[in-house]
């Protein structure tokens, strides 16, 4: 049996309107009396994390992400609770379309039934107050005109976007404009969603998620500020104070304003820069955070975790640069069969690819192929002169002819060709190449460039089981940039997801992604796999020549 409460239940505080505030050990009493006996506690109390943050945060704009079940949808509904007895409070809730809100009407009733009436009719769908005040749940389904048509005009002191990944960047604008009030009551926008990489919300919260997709946890909850110029959310101006926003676009604010609008801000102590320039912040939710839902519903976090590996990074881990299974071209079971193929023994040549990188940087990758199989890699962070020597070591102890080493020779890798003058520079940006007469003309419409060639054929390779890797390499560790202490075959596994075609071009022929697109997918450059497909510019792609071998006067 839990023991009372001990101590003062009030803190030194009180609310606006004079009323005292609890202590946070008494607020903590309470969560531990109703987790260890639901319903003894007669009232609403932020839990502990991500809700609590999201619902004390002061900012204009705040989007709060993470995984399903964190709380976040009611955390919505919970905002509206400050001013629910403000007779000239005016809020708005949305979602997609009218069917998508059910679950939040229905939660609503378990907050403001003992505040007011709700309106049914589906043209209304409102809660009116007792005090006057009301909140009302739409939608933003259908084109921009007749969404601009039915708010055009309307204020509302706070305004909510559940699931703000599916509504468009141009009508999330547009409700930012109808985000006021004339009653002193403190505007406010909130997004809720769970992670989307396709979202323009992703470009939006980019400063506080990391390379590997993941939030950062010192950053979540800290305001940024922004002046959003234009119709995307590449041309908005962030900065971490007001002034490095203002300075970024003084000649689109300036203008702007007036004597006129100095007169009525001055007074309340406030500038252009308070009234141009947003501040916004960006909350994680997490599902282990959602005591309430967790004890009533223990079976919820397992069914979460029953889902595909794509879905599980996004729903339970919150993972934002994740992408959907159906756009990998090779799957993690093609790699699987890759990683246990027999030796595919090909044609027996020894080669080696590799991609250039020196300290400070990624890290330096270089395979070793007999024939189609992998036998060996050497992967390091030096400095030039000594990866160099590094180089020429292993290509001899590989007995590795220089004709068939292969490089990647884009930046850094121009330092290379002094050194290994006979070796093959492999251009990202070349030409596709044709085997035949045949292939000349109509190779330029299959690819758009030399490294989308060789990765197709790679693709093709693994699909179709035409290459081998040594099994005892797949166990050895790596740390770089984005990873520390992680086996080859998981780093190969995160790196297929740059194996995808370029959905922004407009090219006619397959074009791989760019290495700064596809480290969004991954969450780290993609060294070792690009690395180990340049090999089918010597194996696949290059005319066999009659070479002279060097040093057959000493036999």
């Amino acid at each position: 049996m839990q023991k009372e409460f001990s101590g003062n239940e009030f803190s030194k505080f009180f609310t606006p309107e004079g009323h005292p505030v609890y202590s946070q050990k008494y607020i903590q009493y309470l969560r531990d009396k109703d987790t260890k006996h639901p319903g003894s506690v007669k009232a609403f109390i932020a839990q502990k994390g991500a809700q609590e943050t999201m619902l004390s945060t002061n900012v204009d704009i705040q989007i709060c992400g993470g995984s399903r079940g964190g709380s976040k949808s009611f955390s919505l509904l919970m905002e509206a609770l400050y001013d629910i007895q403000n007779p000239n409070f005016a809020a708005l809730l949305l979602r997609k379309e009218t069917k998508d809100l059910d679950s939040l009407i229905n939660d609503s009733y378990k907050l403001y039934s003992d505040f007011g009436d709700y309106n049914r009719s589906l043209n209304d769908m409102t809660w009116n107050f007792h005090n006057g005040g009301w909140l009302k749940f739409s939608y933003y389904a259908g084109s921009y005109q007749a969404f601009k048509d039915r708010f055009q005009g309307r204020q509302y002191a706070y305004v909510g976007i559940d699931e703000i990944t599916q509504c468009e960047y141009k009508k999330f604008k547009y409700l930012i404009t109808v985000n006021r009030n004339a009653s002193h009551i403190r505007s406010r926008f909130w997004g809720t969603c769970n992670p989307d990489p396709d979202s323009w919300v992703r470009k939006f919260i980019d400063w506080w998620i990391d390379d590997e997709g993941y939030a950062i946890p010192e950053r979540c909850g800290v305001p940024r500020y922004c002046y959003m110029d234009g119709d995307s959310p590449d041309s908005i101006f962030w900065g971490n104070t007001r002034e490095e926003v203002y300075e970024q676009c003084k000649d689109i604010i300036d203008p702007l304003w007036n004597d006129k609008l100095e007169e009525v801000y001055a007074p309340m102590g406030m500038t252009r820069l308070d009234v141009y320039i947003k501040s916004v912040t960006f909350i994680r939710a997490d599902v282990s955070e959602n005591v309430k839902l967790l004890t009533s519903d223990p079976s919820y976090l397992g069914n979460l975790a029953q889902q595909d590996e794509e879905q599980r990074m996004r729903d339970l881990q919150a993972n934002w640069n994740w992408k959907a299974a159906g756009d990998d071209m090779i799957k993690y079971e093609d790699m699987e069969a890759f990683f246990h193929n027999p030796i595919q023994v090909g044609d027996g040549v020894r080669r080696a690819s590799a991609d250039i990188a020196f300290t400070g940087g990624d890290n330096f990758v270089m395979w070793f192929w007999i024939g189609n199989h992998i036998k060996d890699l050497q992967v390091m962070r030096l400095d030039p002169k000594t990866v160099v020597s590094v180089v020429t070591a292993k290509l001899k102890e590989w007995g590795v002819e220089e004709t068939n080493f292969t490089y990647d020779m884009q930046g850094i890798g121009q330092y290379f060709k002094g050194y290994f003058p006979d070796a093959v520079p492999f251009n990202n940006q070349a030409a596709p190449i044709a085997m035949s007469h045949e292939e000349k003309e109509g190779i330029k419409y299959l690819y758009k460039d030399l490294k989308s060639q060789c990765a197709w054929i790679f693709y093709r390779a693994v699909k179709e089981l035409e290459i081998s890797i040594d099994s005892s390499l797949l166990q050895r560790k790596y740390s770089g940039n984005g990873y520390k202490g992680w086996t080859l075959e998981r780093i190969l596994q995160k790196e297929r997801k740059a194996i995808r075609r370029d959905e922004d071009s407009d090219d006619r022929g397959f074009r791989i992604l760019t290495k700064k697109v596809a480290k969004k997918y991954v969450g780290h450059s993609p060294d070792f796999i690009e690395s180990m497909y340049y090999v089918f510019l010597l194996s696949r792609l290059t005319k066999k020549k009659h070479t002279k071998i060097k040093g057959l006067w000493m036999i």
